[in-house]
């Protein structure tokens, strides 16, 4: 018993021995990617859904959705 006692206090002090050894590395956070700057909303001439004008499809009449509600309401 008193074997396993002094084995066990000699790896309690090896490990606190490894552990004041180690360097303190300081885990810092990684910086976060920019947002994307919030883009112009529109809405579409012919069932009113609002969309990015980047995605918007441009026509005579306005701006749409889709180019299938642009030709039904441009025809």
């Amino acid at each position: 018993m008193k074997y396993l006692l002094l084995f066990l206090v000699l790896v309690v002090v090896a490990w606190r021995w490894r552990a004041a050894r180690r360097p303190a590395v300081r885990k810092e956070p990684k910086p976060r990617p920019p947002e994307p700057a919030p883009s112009a909303m529109v809405a579409c001439a012919h069932c009113g859904v609002h969309l990015p004008t980047a995605e918007a499809t441009p026509g005579h009449q306005g701006t749409y959705c889709s180019v299938a509600h642009r030709q039904l309401r441009e025809s």
